[in-house]
This record gives C-alpha cells, sequence and structure tokens, in this order.
C-alpha cells in the first residue's frame, strides 16, 4: 500500500467520528448535560471507539480505489 492511504483513511473516517459527535451530544442534551460532561463523554467514546472507525475509515477508502470480484456466481 502507498504511504498514503493511511491518510486518505483519516479523511474518510473524519465523516464517522462528526457523526458519532453529534449523536452523543443529542443524546447528552435529552439528558440535560453540562458542556463539560459532554465534551468529557465525547473524547472517551471517541478514543474508545478509534480502533472501529480507523478500520471502518480504511475500508471506506480502500473500496473507492479497488473494485471487488467475487468469484462466485
Amino acid at each position: 500500500m502507498e504511504p498514503g492511504f493511511y491518510s486518505g483513511a483519516l479523511w474518510a473516517s473524519y465523516p464517522i467520528v462528526v457523526l458519532v459527535m453529534i449523536i452523543v451530544g443529542l443524546l447528552s442534551y435529552t439528558v440535560n448535560l453540562s458542556r463539560s460532561a459532554t465534551f468529557t463523554l465525547v473524547i472517551i467514546i471517541s478514543l474508545v471507539l478509534q480502533p472501529v472507525i480507523m478500520r471502518y475509515g480504511r475500508a471506506i477508502w480502500i473500496n473507492i480505489f479497488v473494485k471487488y470480484k467475487s468469484h462466485g456466481a
């Protein structure tokens, strides 16, 4: 793989992180958490989900450039 592949995967995972932040922000708004508690919660959830998010980012990025060819039907 090219060295720039992982940089592209970061850009592909960015919208996923933004979506997670929006969801956590809306959920914390409905529970009436403070801004500092919401910020802390977003950081913790983002750190915990980082391996999963990066894996999806790499999968999205490689599927943009490499086409899958099935050997089946």
